[in-house]
């Protein structure tokens, strides 16, 4: 049994998140704490998207599309649908279902066959990501948003509109934290519905598609209102264990002080406690330098590895989980 976890601090980024338009006022999506203070955030969903979008982009992901009619067609039994067939059909040639998960009910081939209600197909996702939430404060900022050169040149023939409406956009810029697990004996595994697993994809698959996984985390980014923003990290705290549970993600005490970071390294060394003993070797700590105040603290008491030896380091232990090598 294993399962991968990282708790990662983002570069810093603008405005990654937006909600409800309220008027003429884009509003970032927000939490507030016990003691007043509010903190923007980054759902699980736009963090999954863009993480389906570059692997799309950058490996070839398949993502589910409109194809899976006919896989509906080809796992049927009269107007049964076979469901574990179906199951693994989809987690051998789409990683997004594979990595991800999904909920089909209510299938349907043609108005001809109705599939019955119990001919659902539910999985549950192997990768679950939190939401990232930002390190600063969010002091309600805004921005007025205008665009008259274009507006002078076609968008008032366009509209006809002798004036261009003014928009406005609530505005924050912050580093993020947030935390990614995996289960690694689910990666390429179907669970049947009488309770047993069966494995569809050999170890070089399942090990490549972690890989690739963690090659797109390390280099996220989003792309939002024209602008491109990077995720990538900037510090990680994980590993692979046997126990699988996440156990840094509610461990980073870290603040904003002078236009750097400062990290709690004593904080973070008392959650190492909570790794059961024989899995601490197993935990890795990833650092790019000039963005921490107390870097040499935290080179001191951590020891970490930069960003690129700590992500090829954890690829190679996958190939190592899993059996195989590259």
């Amino acid at each position: 049994m294993g399962g991968l976890t990282l708790t990662i601090i983002t570069s810093r980024a603008s405005s990654l998140n937006y909600g409800e338009t309220m008027g003429n006022v884009s509003v970032l999506k927000k939490v507030t704490l016990g003691d007043g203070v509010q903190r923007t955030f980054v759902s699980d969903k736009a963090l999954k998207y863009d993480i389906r979008r570059k692997g799309k982009e950058e490996k070839g992901w398949r993502l589910l599309d409109e194809r899976l009619k006919e896989y509906v067609k080809g796992n049927l039994s009269g107007t049964a649908l076979n469901v574990d067939e179906f199951g693994k059909a989809l987690v051998k040639d789409y990683e997004e279902f594979d990595l991800f998960g999904g909920l089909f009910t209510n299938l349907k081939t043609d108005k001809k066959v109705k599939l019955s209600y119990g001919d659902s197909v539910k999985r549950t996702c192997p990768v679950k990501v939190t939401y990232a939430f930002s390190v600063s404060d969010f002091k309600g900022d805004m921005n007025f948003l205008n665009n008259i050169e274009a507006y002078n040149r076609y968008i008032k023939h366009v509209e006809e509109k002798a004036e261009q409406a003014i928009a406005q956009t609530e505005e924050h810029t912050s580093h993020y934290t947030y935390t990614l697990t995996i289960d690694l004996d689910r990666i390429g595994v179907w669970e049947e519905e009488d309770g047993s697993h069966k494995a569809v994809l050999g170890n070089e698959e399942r090990a490549k598609r972690v890989k690739d996984l963690l090659d797109i985390v390390m280099t996220l980014n989003r792309q939002i209102k024209g602008r491109w923003e990077s995720l990538a990290p900037v510090f990680v705290v994980g590993g692979i264990f046997e126990t699988k549970h996440p156990f840094f993600m509610d461990s980073l005490d870290v603040m904003e002080i002078g236009g750097k970071l400062f990290l709690n390294t004593r904080s973070l060394r008392e959650s190492i406690e909570m790794v059961p003993e024989y899995d601490r070797d197993n935990i890795i700590f990833a650092l790019k330098t000039g963005i921490f105040a107390n870097e040499e603290e935290i080179k001191q008491e951590l020891g970490p590895e930069t960003i690129g030896k700590a992500f090829e380091d954890l690829k190679k232990k996958v190939e190592a989980y899993y059996g195989v090598t590259s």
